[in-house]
This record gives C-alpha cells, sequence and structure tokens, in this order.
C-alpha cells in the first residue's frame, strides 16, 4: 500500500503523522486499509455556555488519532442551531481539536465537516476485501469490465461528517437538513432525544437519494459488532438502535476520477455521530 497526503504550499507534509502510522499499523496488521472519519465532541450534550472541543478523528470502531485541523484542506466547519443560523467553527491550524464552539444548550446544535483527505494505493487484492466490507460489488464488476481487477487501486477520498449535540429541548429540524455535503447522513426526528429503537433516514449523493448504499451503524458499546442495511429506492434506511449511548452512521461511495486524474477512482467517506439517551 502507498498513501500520501497533500503538501503544504512549502512542501512540507502535514502534521497528521499519527492517523497515517494507525491506518498503516492497520495494514501490517494484516487487517484490510480503513480511514473511518468522525467528529467527536468533548461532551455531546453540553450544558449552556459550556465550551465543547470539536475533534476530528480517523480510525476505527471508535479507536482512532485526532486529525489536525488543516485550513487548506478545509470545504466546510460549521455549526447550525435552531434558528437556522450557520456559523463557522474556529480553530488553530495545525492543532487538534480542530475547533471549538460555546453551547448555549437550548436546543439540538448540528455541526458539519467536508474537506480533502488525501489518496491511497492498495494491492488488487486488499482493493476488492476493502470495496466489499463496504457493500461497493458494483465497483468490483465494474474494474472486471474493464479488466482492472489485477491492477492496484488508485483512489483519492474527501471526508464529510456530522454531529448532533443534544439540547434541553429537542429539534427535529436538524437531523433531517441537508448541508450540501457531496455524501450526506439525514435522520428523521431528533435521535438525542428520542428513545424509540428505531432510527430512520436517507443518505443523498450529489443531493440526490443514493440506492443501494451500505449504511453501517456502530455503538461505541459494542464497536465490534455493527449492524448494516442497503438503502432503498429512495434512499431512506431503517436501523435498530435499541440501547442509549454513543452510535456512529457511516457510508462510503464512489465514482469515477476525470481523465486528466492520476487515480482511478474518488470515494467518499460520511458520518454521523450522536448520543442516543438510555431508557
Amino acid at each position: 500500500m502507498h498513501l500520501r497526503q497533500r503538501e503544504d504550499e512549502k512542501g512540507r507534509w502535514p502534521a497528521e503523522w499519527a492517523a497515517l502510522a494507525f491506518g498503516l499499523a492497520l495494514l501490517l496488521a494484516g487487517q484490510v486499509f480503513a480511514h473511518d472519519f468522525w467528529i467527536e465532541p468533548s461532551s455531546f450534550t453540553p450544558g449552556a455556555g459550556t465550551a465543547v472541543a470539536i475533534d476530528l478523528r480517523v480510525g476505527e470502531e471508535f479507536v482512532g488519532d485526532s486529525v489536525p485541523r488543516r485550513a487548506r484542506t478545509i470545504d466546510r466547519f460549521e455549526f447550525y442551531t435552531g434558528s437556522n443560523t450557520r456559523q463557522p467553527i474556529s480553530g488553530a491550524d495545525g492543532l487538534s481539536p480542530a475547533g471549538t464552539i460555546v453551547a448555549d444548550g437550548g436546543r439540538t446544535m448540528l455541526i458539519a465537516y467536508s474537506g480533502a483527505g488525501g489518496t491511497v494505493t492498495l494491492p488488487a487484492d486488499r482493493f476488492t476485501s476493502y470495496l466489499e466490507s463496504h457493500g461497493l460489488e458494483w465497483v468490483i464488476r465494474e474494474r472486471a469490465t474493464h479488466s482492472e481487477t489485477p491492477n492496484p487501486g488508485l483512489e483519492n477520498f474527501y471526508r464529510h461528517a456530522k454531529t448532533l449535540l443534544g439540547g434541553a429541548v429537542a429539534d427535529p429540524s436538524l437531523g433531517s437538513k441537508a448541508v450540501g455535503q457531496t455524501l450526506e447522513i439525514l435522520v428523521d426526528g431528533d435521535p438525542t432525544h428520542d428513545r424509540a429503537p428505531l432510527v430512520t433516514g436517507r443518505v443523498l449523493w450529489h443531493g440526490r437519494p443514493l440506492v443501494g448504499g451500505l449504511l453501517i451503524a456502530r455503538a461505541s458499546a459494542d464497536p465490534r459488532h455493527p449492524q448494516s442495511i442497503r438503502t432503498d429506492t429512495q434512499g431512506r434506511f431503517s436501523l435498530t438502535v435499541d440501547h442509549g449511548g454513543i452510535w456512529l452512521l457511516q457510508i462510503v461511495w464512489m465514482e469515477r476520477t476525470g481523465w486528466f486524474s492520476s487515480e482511478d477512482w474518488q470515494s467518499h467517506w460520511s458520518s454521523l455521530t450522536f448520543e442516543k439517551p438510555h431508557t
């Protein structure tokens, strides 16, 4: 496997070596390369006036490393309130956590991030295993059709992450709010308040329903036993989330790159985190 991150203007490698080393360690341990990406706030239910550190994390099964803020790779890093106000999240470039906000504690808040990740080259067998693990069998078939199966997988990837911060009052509008991410997970209602055992929603790809995507749900209390479901013809899903605690929903989708790209595929990784109340 060959993995590289984009260099800054002065030709120096960015300060994400910890995350890269984590991914390399997984590979050397015989696991398929994974670079799950999620937002992990210092509190999922902050009180009024509480400073909340917004940590960007890369890894798998809720184990990973903090990703420093890199302003030049960020397309979107902002939070939304019930009044539909959108505000940028500030932070120091090159440091982690990537940002900090002050919660008002009143209503549920939404945090959204999108940004460039980097590029990765995987040997053919590992690339196929990686595609299978994320439900991307159509890419395997596409590669076979073009006699590319024996070739290494050349990919650039982008990251999209959201998190819901619970407030004193539920806000069902924020979970279902589309903010314009290329690959975006939306949930019905407000899972930070809802004690029902189901979480329903939909997945959008370029603003339209994604059909057949493999959505994975993982609980921090039991990260090695995830659930998964395919989105239907309307891009919708329904998952059993039957106990309280922190949950991570995630999905990966791909498209062919353009003629002038040195990679063959562009992947988008999307996630949503929230803390469901205990019954």
